[in-house]
C-alpha cells in the first residue's frame, strides 16, 4: 500500500496541480484495495451466460458491456477437490478460465479497446499488445471477421501474448514481434483501427503494483516521452484515411499524456481529436479537451489516460500499400485433409499454409510479408508427421462444441477435468479409438488420444494446471 509520505515531492506537486481540490481524495484512494475485473470472451459466450455458469452475481463495469468486477475468495481451490467444492468459486484457477471463456483484466484497462469502436470486418492493429488484454478484447469485437495484428517489441512478453490469444480461440490474427518502424514499412495505410497503449511511467498503477512504483522512482515520466511520440509516428503511417487511432497510458503525467500527444499532433496535421464523452466518472482533460483520465477516487478502477484520434481523409495521399500475393496452390497431405474433414465447418483450403511440417490456417486476405518476424500467422492447426496429423492446442481452443462429432463433454465438477488440465490420463465413459475433443460443459479444453476408454492426454504442457 502506497502512502503520501512514500511519494516523491515532484509527483505530489504535479498531482496537486492536476487535481486541485480533489488531491486529498486521490491520496485516500491509494490506501484502498485495487479493483479486479474479468471480461467475457464474446467469441465463446455472452456476458449473461458467463454469470450463469460461474454462479456469480457480478457487478458490471459501467463502461464495458462485457466487463465485470470480482473479488477472489482466498484459499479456494489452492488444493482443489471438486467433490468438496461442487460450486467452483475461484476465478483465476477455474476450468472455465482454461476454456478461454474470460480474461482477467483490470477494469480501467478495458477502456482503450472499447473506445476504438471496433466492428466485425475491421483491420485492427494492437501495437504494444502484451500480455494480450486489449488484443483479446479487440478480437471479441471482430467476432471472427476482419483481421487483428497483435504486436509486441519484447520477445519475452510476446510469449504471454501468444498464450492469451490462443487460449481465447482467436484465428483471424497475426502475432508479430517487431519494432513499429519495421511494421510501418509493410502495412502502409492498412488498418481501420490502431491501439497504442504506450509504455509509460505507470503512475496510475501505484496502488496495484509495487514494482511499478519502484521503477518509477528510478526514472520518472520524462523517460518515456520520446518513445511514445516515436510509436505514434509509426502508427500514423499504418492507419487508413478516416481511421481511428487510440492513444492510452496508465499514467497521469501531463508530460506523457497531453505532452506526447500534442507533440505528435503538431507534426501530423491530418489527425484531430475525436471526443470521448466524460461519462461514468471519467474526467476530461483541460489541456486537451476531448481526451479523458480515469482516477481511482472517481471510478472503481485504476488510473488511465485515453485519447481517440481520427485521420482526415482529405489531407492524406492515396494508399500505396502492397497487394497480398496469392499463395501457390499445393497438394495438402491426405492426413491433414482427413482430420479437418472431421470438423464440421467450411474450410478454405487455399488459406492453409505449411511451413516445416507445421500447418497454419491463414486469416482471410491478410497481408503477410517475409521481412517481418511472425510468431503466429493465423491459427496453428498442428504438425504433419509420418502418416498422421497431430492437432495442436490452438486448434482445440478454436473448435466449437457442435463442430466435433463426439466430444468428451465433462461437467466442471467432474474430477476428471482437473486431472485432464494437469496432464494426467483420464477414462472416458464410452469406448472410442482416435483423437477426441475434450470439453467442459460444452466448451473446448483440448485433445486426447483415446483407445477404448483410456484417454492419453494431449493438453499443452506449458498451460497445465499447477
Amino acid at each position: 500500500m502506497i502512502q503520501e509520505k512514500d511519494l516523491p515531492q515532484a509527483y505530489k506537486d504535479a498531482m496537486k496541480d492536476l487535481l486541485k481540490e480533489d488531491y486529498d481524495a486521490y491520496i485516500k484512494s491509494l490506501e484502498k484495495k485495487p479493483y479486479s475485473g474479468i471480461r467475457t470472451n464474446l467469441l465463446k459466450l455472452t456476458p449473461e451466460r458467463l454469470k450463469e455458469i460461474l454462479d456469480r452475481d457480478f457487478k458490471k463495469v459501467p463502461w464495458v458491456n462485457e466487463g465485470f468486477y470480482f473479488e477472489e475468495e482466498k484459499g479456494v481451490l489452492s488444493s482443489p477437490s471438486l467433490s468438496e467444492n461442487p460450486k467452483i468459486k475461484s476465478i483465476s484457477k477455474n476450468p472455465y478460465y482454461f476454456a478461454g471463456l474470460y480474461y482477467i483484466q483490470e477494469p480501467s484497462a478495458m477502456t482503450p479497446a472499447m473506445a476504438a469502436g471496433i466492428v466485425p470486418g475491421d483491420k485492427v492493429l494492437d501495437l504494444c499488445a502484451a500480455p494480450g488484454g486489449k488484443s483479446t478484447q479487440a478480437a471479441s469485437y471482430l467476432m471472427g471477421e476482419g483481421l487483428l495484428v497483435s504486436n509486441d517489441f519484447s520477445a519475452s512478453r510476446v510469449k504471454a501474448l501468444q498464450k492469451n490469444i490462443e487460449i481465447s480461440g482467436i484465428d483471424n490474427v497475426l502475432i508479430t514481434n517487431e519494432d513499429p518502424k519495421n511494421l510501418s514499412k509493410v502495412y502502409i495505410e492498412y488498418f481501420d483501427k490502431i491501439i497504442v497503449d504506450a509504455p509509460c511511467s505507470g503512475e496510475g498503477m501505484f496502488r496495484r503494483d509495487s514494482a511499478v512504483f519502484k521503477a518509477y522512482l528510478g526514472r520518472g515520466p520524462e523517460f518515456f516521452t520520446g518513445l511514445q511520440v516515436s510509436i505514434l509516428t509509426e502508427a500514423a503511417k499504418m492507419l487508413k484515411p478516416g481511421g481511428t487511432l487510440i492513444y492510452s497510458t496508465c499514467t497521469y503525467s501531463k508530460v506523457e499524456d497531453e505532452g506526447s500527444l500534442l507533440q505528435f499532433l503538431e507534426s501530423h496535421k491530418e489527425f484531430k481529436i475525436d471526443k470521448i464523452a466524460p461519462d461514468f466518472g471519467f474526467e476530461e482533460s483541460k489541456e486537451l479537451p476531448g481526451t479523458i483520465r480515469l482516477f481511482p477516487h472517481k471510478i472503481e478502477g485504476e488510473g488511465h489516460f485515453v485519447a481517440r484520434l481520427k485521420k482526415d481523409i482529405k489531407l492524406v495521399e492515396e494508399s500505396k500499400n502492397k497487394h497480398k500475393k496469392k499463395n501457390k496452390k499445393i497438394k495438402l497431405p491426405d492426413e491433414l485433409v482427413e482430420f479437418l474433414g472431421k470438423i464440421k465447418r467450411e474450410w478454405d483450403f487455399e488459406r492453409i499454409f505449411i511451413n516445416k511440417d507445421y500447418a497454419y490456417y491463414l486469416p482471410k486476405d491478410a497481408l503477410i510479408d517475409k521481412s517481418l518476424h511472425y510468431i503466429r500467422t493465423g491459427l496453428l492447426l498442428g504438425e504433419i508427421k509420418k502418416n498422421r496429423f497431430e492437432p495442436f492446442q490452438a486448434l482445440a481452443m478454436n473448435i466449437k462444441f457442435d463442430e466435433w462429432e463426439n466430444p468428451l463433454n465433462l461437467s466442471a465438477t467432474d474430477e476428471r477435468v482437473i486431472k485432464y488440465l494437469k496432464g494426467e490420463t483420464i477414462e472416458a465413459d464410452d469406448e472410442y479409438s482416435g483423437i477426441r475433443l475434450v470439453c467442459v460443459d460444452g466448451f473446448s479444453l483440448g485433445f486426447v488420444k483415446q483407445n477404448k476408454r483410456s484417454c492419453k492426454n494431449k493438453y499443452y504442457q506449458g498451460w497445465r494446471w499447477m
